[in-house]
């Protein structure tokens, strides 16, 4: 009997296809993909202020020194540590998850109208074509992170001051903590509008967030996101894989490249994702 030797090369083909498939179906199967808790300071994530009261985004009046005066403006759509700073200026954690678990940290200069450090806002803002610190709440995208609404602005104001000591507050680095070291596998970043529309992509422009992870009082790791480099401007959110530093219980966010005595220094992440326990 003469042997089909190309129905022979077929049927073996096929039997490798389906004991490669099998194999690829086993590996699967034995590395599930992570699962995270993800913090994107939606309604829906019931985050609570200092006093256990859940937080709600609102209109603030603040007073902005732009030019040679000042004039009041309203954010319509922010959460900041204004109303906590009633009586004398506010410096430390301002918000946090539900649980309680992970917490960021804030400042407001009573009397001033002036704050640093992490708030939240739903002001997206990608049609203002001039810098102002009207937009410094607003982030250039359509919205949050992954067509979410909101997310959260970051103010370094400890970098300018750095020269000035006692100008530095504790929140000025925009930080968040956590209750216990965990991985946090990645976060989304992205321009402030107001940062955005300051530079005008000349030469020499360039915008940068390090970030850097703490567990306890040592550094594992760090990283830099170049959000402006002359021309180049990321527009819209950009995801930061940060699961090389190993579990952590602080990020810190620092810019660095900016001429620190007049650039604007804020920024906005989002979807900050914590690998499941």
């Amino acid at each position: 009997m003469k042997l089909n030797m190309k129905l022979l090369s077929r049927f073996f083909l096929a039997t490798l296809c389906v004991a490669s498939v099998a194999a690829c179906s086993d590996d699967d199967e034995g590395e599930p993909a992570p699962e995270y808790d993800v913090i994107s300071f939606e309604p829906s994530e019931h985050m609570v202020d200092i006093n256990g009261e859940e937080i709600v985004l609102k209109s603030v009046t603040m007073s902005l020194y732009e030019g040679t005066g000042s004039a009041d403006f309203t954010f319509s759509s922010i959460y900041c540590g204004k109303e906590y700073a009633t009586t004398e200026n506010y410096d430390g954690p301002l918000f946090m998850t539900a649980d309680g678990s992970v917490k960021f940290l804030s400042y407001y200069a009573f009397g001033f109208d002036y704050w640093n450090g992490i708030a939240v806002a739903a002001m997206p803002d990608m049609r203002s074509a001039a810098g102002s610190s009207k937009q410094q709440f607003s982030v250039w995208a359509e919205g949050g992170a992954n067509n979410t609404p909101t997310y959260a602005v970051c103010y370094d104001s400890n970098t300018p001051s750095e020269g000035y000591p006692e100008y530095m507050s504790k929140s000025g680095y925009p930080t968040f903590t956590l209750a216990q070291p965990r991985v946090v596998d990645h976060l989304y970043i992205a321009n402030s509008t107001y940062v955005y529309n300051y530079f005008q992509g000349e030469e020499g422009d360039l915008f940068q967030v390090k970030i850097t992870g703490w567990k306890g009082d040592t550094e594992v790791g760090s990283t830099t996101e170049t959000l402006i480099s002359g021309s180049t401007k990321l527009s819209g959110w950009r995801k930061v894989n940060l699961a090389s530093f190993g579990a952590v219980d602080k990020l810190v966010f620092k810019v660095a490249g900016i001429d620190i005595t007049q650039d604007p220094s804020y920024f906005c992440i989002d979807e900050i994702a914590l690998v499941k326990e």
